[in-house]
């Protein structure tokens, strides 16, 4: 495709979850499965500062589903379950999204002002998110090409989906409140390509904090894609970075296919959907298609609607395996507790044979270059669903609508909302203002996050390995690593344990977190000393992960040994190692010195340990 002559335009809104605590309870940032409690709501929409109810809004409300909360002790508390007033911002989320602010040139706003959003599909226990405007402007380097930015925001996620059905969707409230930062990009991306690099330069800025969330759904991309004589269209929730451009190419796809539709409607001279439904029950009493006899039994009918002069549209493809009729059945299913659709560009087919196809068409006066669709359900549904065709296909003659689409596996999309407007925004009324202080800037102007090339400088004069600098670089621990050898700790011996152990540790099911930074320096600061040999670094790190309240003395003497027991392991170890005594006399208490720490996995101090050693390598 020739996206220049298409006149692509693209724009970014890149959605990443913070390792920091919820952004306004004071519950950690977690994810569980377990469930200590749980509730039900229905939730309704509310009027914005204009007066007006979103269209999105009010979609959700229409399908009247159920919302049931699954929450834990762990993860969510009153303010998610929406029964107390938020508590304000967190500190440190804060912090992260004015220092990516300033790395982008970003004007930040004298004062920080919680806005509600109206939400209405049940993803928010309060029927709203909370979100707030931190800084405007600013731009980005992405392949040379400067991108400007529109907005940086901070909002709370969404709870988790669990089990969604025709009636009710369950969440998950344990990532309700988790702090996400958004940034919107300008319209100013022309290609696939473009679209992806500057994806991955926004993740690689988010991630040089220090306080980037990892892991599947941590990092979401929303793109607005619009070509000429199309529309803007809201790509929701891109996951996965490498289908990026793949996404953009069959989003392409899909408008230039729709105006080719609207092109060939105009064609054959149709400029109105008229909506001839029938009633078609009566002719399936003996059909052998079972989902139509799944339908009549459980009491619902079929119902007919004819589509004049869409013959072959119908089945038109817009993206891979994804076809017109696929963009009305996506309609269907959003609007209505429906499944779906059978078309007549795929019969005979379902079971439906070519006699009862026949039929059809006559019961519907289907001339040759005629369509229709069929409608399956309980008679309410069904009348809803074709007025969401007719008006799907009323679009349909205007070529691309504005609507907001999810993602879906691979590359393709689907419809999933009207796009929102200016009327789902109203202030947050149980949060003051938090005043960001110029103060505060000038401090965190000072501690930016270095960029990955001055990282790759900086590690490299420090003689980190190439692979291990590889992975420091953008990992998480990387502030902390800098911090360390500011301190003059070695880089080999911290970056390996950061990145090596803590994941072995994490292999065996242990609980990493409870090692905060502050305690990894007191452990390696008790090696620089040397207390504890680095041999029993890692046992000591997971000592104190099981006993957090602990004090570091206590947990290198944890089961401490009496002297006596003490003597015994450094009198078996000289024993065992009498013919290097032989030959390098005291010279050998280094090397029996490590063995013997091994022996006693940091179960006591190094000090005490080379005194017996010293005393028995004498008496030898």
């Amino acid at each position: 495709m020739n996206y220049k002559e298409l006149g692509l335009k693209a724009g970014l809104e890149c959605h990443q979850q913070l390792e920091t605590g919820k952004l306004f309870s004071r519950y950690p940032s977690i994810l569980s499965d377990k469930t200590h409690y749980s509730f039900t709501r229905k939730l309704r929409p509310t009027a914005s500062e204009t007066g007006e109810m979103d269209k999105a809004a009010l979609e959700a409300f229409e399908k009247n589903l159920e919302y049931k909360y699954l929450g834990n002790y762990d993860s969510a508390g009153l303010v998610e379950a929406d029964e107390e007033p938020p508590s304000p911002v967190d500190k440190e989320a804060l912090k992260t999204i004015l220092k990516i602010a300033l790395m982008c040139n970003s004007k930040i706003l004298d004062e920080l002002i919680i806005m509600r959003k109206t939400v209405i599909d049940g993803s928010n226990t309060t029927g709203f998110q909370r979100t707030g405007l931190v800084a405007l402007g600013g731009e980005i380097n992405s392949d040379g090409k400067k991108i400007g930015i529109q907005t940086i925001v901070l909002e709370e996620d969404s709870a988790r989906t669990i089990e969604t059905t025709p009636n009710k969707i369950v969440y998950n409230l344990d990532r309700l409140g988790i702090p996400l930062i958004e940034l919107a990009t300008e319209p100013v991306l022309h290609t696939p390509e473009e679209v992806k690099n500057c994806a991955l330069k926004i993740g690689q800025l988010f991630r040089r904090t220090c306080k980037a969330k990892r892991g599947l759904g941590s990092i979401r991309q929303d793109v607005n894609i619009s070509i000429k004589n199309g529309a803007r269209t809201e790509l929701k929730g891109v996951q996965d970075l490498e289908l990026m451009d793949e996404y953009v190419r069959r989003e392409v796809q899909r408008q230039t296919g729709l105006l080719e539709i609207k092109k060939e409607l105009k064609k054959r001279g149709v400029v109105k959907i008229e909506n001839i439904s029938k009633n078609l029950t009566k002719n399936f009493t003996k059909t052998n298609a079972k989902l139509i006899q799944k339908a009549l039994k459980q009491k619902g009918i079929v119902l007919g609607l004819k589509l004049e002069n869409f013959s072959g549209l119908l089945g038109k493809e817009l993206q891979p395996d994804k076809r017109f009729a696929t963009e009305l059945a996506d309609y269907i299913k959003q609007k209505t507790k429906l499944k779906g659709l059978i078309h007549s560009d795929e019969l005979p087919k379902y079971g439906i044979s070519e006699k009862e196809l026949e039929e059809l068409k006559k019961e519907l006066k289907c001339g040759q270059k005629d369509g229709f669709v069929l409608i399956l359900g309980p008679e309410k549904e069904a009348l809803k669903g074709i007025n969401v065709v007719v008006e799907r296909c009323e679009q349909g003659l205007k070529g691309v609508p504005n609507e907001t689409r999810n993602a879906l596996e691979g590359g393709n999309s689907g419809y999933s909302r009207p796009l929102p407007g200016a009327a789902r925004m109203y202030p947050e009324t149980d949060l003051r203002h938090k005043i960001i202080e110029k103060k505060e800037l000038q401090e965190l102007k000072k501690d930016l996050p270095l960029t990955v090339e001055e990282r790759e400088k900086l590690y490299k004069k420090h003689g980190l390995s190439e692979k291990l600098a590889n992975e420091m670089k953008l990992s998480n621990h990387a502030c902390f690593f800098e911090s360390m050898l500011k301190k003059g700790f070695n880089a080999t011996t911290i970056a390996v344990f950061v990145l090596e152990s803590l994941k072995k540790l994490e292999r065996e099911n242990i609980e990493t977190q409870l090692l905060d930074y502050n305690k990894i320096e007191q452990i390696f600061e008790a090696q620089k000393k040397g207390i504890i040999t680095k041999d029993v670094t890692e046992e000591i790190a997971k000592n104190w992960i099981k006993e957090p309240e602990q004090k570091l003395e206590n947990i290198i003497r944890h089961d401490a040994k009496n002297s006596e027991e003490i003597e015994t392991i450094v009198k078996k170890v000289v024993q065992k190692n009498s013919g290097l005594i032989k030959e390098k006399g005291m010279n050998a208490l280094s090397a029996l010195m490590g063995d013997v720490m091994k022996e006693m996995r940091g179960k006591a101090s190094g000090k005490q340990i080379a005194e017996l050693l010293k005393k028995e390598l004498e008496k030898k």
